[in-house]
C-alpha cells in the first residue's frame, strides 16, 4: 500500500468514525433520547445496574461509605439532553433519588437511581466469560454495552482487520475467552489482544499509543487474598521486537490484578497480583496467584514490570480499595508492539479468593 492511499484510509476511518459517534443520539429534527448511558458514585463498590426499560439504576456502595452527602463522580447522559438535579448537586442517597432527563424535544423520562450495601467478598460481573454480545461483526464480554466491566480493542482491530479477543465455545454454555496476537491491519507491526476490566476510550483510537486508548480499571472495595483463573497459552513462533528484529527467548502472557485507591486524579497501589510466563501450557490449567498488599521490593520475582507507573504511588496496604484493574494479555510488551504473532492466551472462569 502506498504513503497516500494509507493517508487516504486513515482519514476516511476517521471521518467514518467520526460520523457514527455522532448520529447514534441525534436525528433530523429534534432529539428524543433522554438515556441515562453511566451513573457512578464516590465509595461505589461493584458496578453500576443501568436498566434503560424500567428506567432503574442501581449502585453498589462499601459499607462505610457516607450516603448522606453525595456528589455523583460520573454522570453521562443522551446528546443533547439535560439532568435535574445538575450532574455536580449533591444528594441524598440514603433513599432513592429521582433524576430527570428532559430531551432536545422536551420529552421527560424520571430515573430512578437506588444505592445499595454491597455484598461482602465480591466477585466480578460475568468473570465466568460466559456472556458476550455482538457489536457490528465482533462480540464484546458482557450483557450488552450498559452492563459488562469488561473491556477489549476490538473496535481499533475491527477498523482494519478483524477482532483479536474473541469467545470461544467449550460446550455445554461454557465459554472461555481467547486472545490471539496478530498481525496488525495499519501502522504498527503487531497488534497484542488484551482483556481488562475498563473501557475502551471513545473517539478514533491511537495505535501507536495502545495503553492511552484504554481507561482502566473498574469501581471495587474488596480486598482478595488472591485470584484464580484456568489458563492455557501458545507463544507464538517468533519473538520479534517492534521492528521485526528477532529477540531471545519467548513471547510472554500476562495475568494481573491490581487493587487501587482513586481519589480525583491521584491513584494508589494497595495491592498487586501478577503472572508472567512464557510456558506453553496446551490444557486448561488452574492458576492461583498470591495478592501482595504493599510496595513491591527488589525481592519480589515481578518487581522489575509490575511496579508503578507514571503518575501512580504507592498507598496504605490496610486501606479498602476503591478499584481493581484485571488485565489479560497475549503478548506482556504488546504495548511496545514486542512479541510473537500467533501467540495465544485463552481464560476461563476468574475468580477473586478471600
Amino acid at each position: 500500500m502506498t504513503c497516500k492511499k494509507l493517508q487516504l484510509l486513515v482519514v476516511l476511518i476517521i471521518v467514518a468514525i467520526g460520523f457514527n459517534s455522532c448520529v447514534s443520539d441525534d436525528e433530523f429534527g429534534l432529539s428524543n433520547f433522554k438515556e441515562i448511558k453511566a451513573f457512578q458514585l464516590p465509595g461505589q463498590a461493584g458496578l453500576t445496574a443501568i436498566s434503560s426499560e424500567e428506567r432503574t439504576i442501581i449502585i453498589p456502595m462499601s459499607e462505610e461509605a457516607d450516603l448522606s452527602n453525595l456528589v455523583p463522580s460520573t454522570i453521562e447522559i443522551s446528546n443533547l439532553a439535560r439532568i435535574t438535579p445538575a450532574i455536580n448537586e449533591a444528594q441524598n442517597f440514603t433513599e432513592p433519588v429521582v433524576y430527570t432527563v428532559t430531551a432536545e424535544d422536551n420529552s421527560t423520562a424520571e430515573w430512578t437511581v437506588t444505592a445499595v450495601a454491597a455484598l461482602p467478598n465480591p466477585q466480578l460481573p460475568n468473570s465466568n466469560f460466559d456472556d458476550w454480545y455482538p457489536v457490528s461483526d465482533y462480540q464484546q464480554p458482557g450483557l450488552d454495552a450498559d452492563n459488562t466491566v469488561w473491556g477489549t480493542a476490538n473496535r481499533a482491530l475491527a477498523i482494519a482487520g478483524d477482532a483479536n479477543t474473541n469467545p470461544e465455545d467449550l460446550g455445554n454454555g461454557d465459554f472461555a475467552a481467547r486472545l490471539t496476537s496478530v498481525e496488525a491491519p495499519l501502522l504498527v507491526r503487531m497488534a497484542a489482544a488484551t482483556l481488562f476490566t475498563g473501557t475502551f476510550t471513545e473517539g478514533f483510537p491511537n495505535p501507536t499509543d495502545p495503553r492511552s486508548n484504554i481507561n482502566f480499571g473498574t469501581p471495587f472495595s474488596g480486598r482478595p487474598s488472591a485470584f484464580a483463573v484456568e489458563y492455557l497459552y501458545t507463544p507464538g513462533p517468533s519473538y520479534e521486537d517492534a521492528d521485526g528484529n528477532p529477540l531471545p527467548g519467548g513471547d510472554q502472557c500476562d495475568i494481573y490484578v491490581l487493587l487501587e485507591k482513586r481519589e480525583g486524579d491521584m491513584v494508589q497501589r494497595i495491592g498487586t497480583g501478577w503472572f508472567r510466563s512464557d510456558a506453553t501450557v496446551s490444557n486448561f490449567t488452574d492458576l492461583e496467584v498470591d495478592i501482595k498488599y504493599g510496595e513491591l521490593t527488589p525481592s519480589d520475582p515481578e518487581f522489575e514490570y509490575a511496579n508503578i507507573r507514571e503518575g501512580e504511588t504507592w498507598g496504605d496496604p490496610q486501606d479498602t480499595p476503591t478499584h481493581i484493574t484485571v488485565v489479560f494479555s497475549s503478548s506482556a510488551l504488546g504495548d511496545f508492539f514486542t512479541g510473537a504473532i500467533g501467540s495465544e492466551l485463552w481464560v476461563n472462569n476468574f475468580e477473586l479468593i478471600y
